[in-house]
């Protein structure tokens, strides 16, 4: 059997997303029932790496359906400097691979402070049920890259619809299952795309990925992406932001990726994407806008309201990675890197790495 790669599991991600919505009641039953216990009044997402960016995708749409903040912090933050919780919060500590020690670290902290240590993962198994006192699947199946792309997609997947099952608000499925659709035309158009412009996309030197509101979540996970698999400096902005500063630094040679929220913000972004067009050639858009006909920006058949976005255009970020990654050879890892890990590992010794290599 061929060993899998990133490109497999994006491809596999629309079925198991699919199979996720039809059974989202029983996968989310175990959180709604202590949310609903706890009487929850704030939501805390303690995360890192490709799980942070899981949630700030999810948040938007958890914060308008569950009418409540939604924190989001990382592990080490949480653990060292931010952690006043109130016993009506529902905290809840994320990583896929139930092996991180920062996340181990943070469920450490919310039990010496004296609350409940909750964590969601995808290996339920795994070295984190140790540190936790509940133990929660989100249910992305196997997934044996270390550069997840599934693991991502449902993760804010399972935040959506705990939040859809929370509130009972099951009218909003038909708009989650539309957006899945739309996933599975991402993947393909996405590689028409990558390859229509691959002299612009095997010679990125570097990339700022820019986006607002639920969009901000994919500009975070496209720029660790393009980081950790093709090796180049890139950086995730909000979409204003970036033309407060980051955007003088631009030259012919940069590239920039824009994401639209299709929404009221949209006659904006494309006030940026032409004003970044003009000086770099190497600019491109996901945007459904009907005014636009370019052959940098990349559209699809129909969209979703705003909140949603991630789960259709998340995939185009993790289509260039492995794309690209994959013909460039550039996922393997400097060999100095070992001894890097061996001062300060991300990971228990339990941790099997997938991406080491042979």
């Amino acid at each position: 059997m061929e060993k899998m790669t990133m490109m497999d599991y994006i491809k596999e991600t629309p079925a198991q997303a699919m199979k996720n919505i039809e059974d989202y009641a029983t996968l989310c039953a175990p959180l709604v029932n202590y949310a609903k216990e706890k009487k929850m009044r704030r939501l805390w997402l303690v995360a890192s790496g490709s799980s942070y960016n899981a949630c700030h995708c999810a948040r938007s749409f958890l914060m308008h359906t569950l009418q409540m903040e939604v924190k989001i912090t990382t592990p080490y933050t949480f653990t060292w400097y931010e952690h006043a919780i109130a016993d009506d919060d529902v905290v809840i500590v994320v990583s896929q691979s139930g092996y991180s020690t920062n996340a181990i670290a943070a469920l450490d902290k919310i039990r010496a402070l004296g609350y409940t240590g909750v964590a969601l993962t995808g290996n339920v198994e795994h070295d984190i049920k140790d540190h936790a006192d509940l133990v929660f699947d989100y249910g992305v199946g196997e997934e044996l890259v270390g550069y997840v792309t599934k693991g991502v997609t449902t993760l804010m997947l399972y935040l959506m619809l705990f939040a859809i099952a929370y509130t009972k608000r099951s009218e909003k499925l038909d708009e989650v299952k539309k957006a899945i659709k739309l996933n599975q035309e991402m993947i393909d158009k996405a590689q028409t795309f990558v390859k229509r412009h691959y002299k612009d996309f095997s010679s990125m030197h570097s990339i700022y990925v820019c986006g607002a509101g639920a969009g901000y979540g994919i500009a975070l996970e496209g720029a660790l992406k393009s980081g950790e698999t093709i090796h180049i400096p890139a950086l995730p902005l909000e979409m204003e932001e970036y033309i407060h500063g980051p955007n003088l630094q631009l030259t012919p040679s940069y590239t920039v990726l824009l994401i639209d929220g299709n929404d009221a913000a949209s006659n904006r972004v494309q006030q940026i994407y032409q004003a970044t067009r003009s000086v770099s050639e190497h600019t491109f858009m996901l945007s459904n806008a009907a005014n636009l006909d370019d052959d940098h920006i990349l559209t699809l058949s129909d969209m979703v309201e705003s909140d949603l976005t991630p789960l259709v255009y998340l995939p185009f970020v993790q289509v260039l990675a492995a794309m690209i990654s994959q013909d460039l050879n550039s996922v393997k890892q400097h060999p100095l890197l070992k001894k890097f890990k061996s001062y300060a590992d991300a990971k228990t010794a339990s941790f099997i790495n997938y991406d080491e290599d042979d």
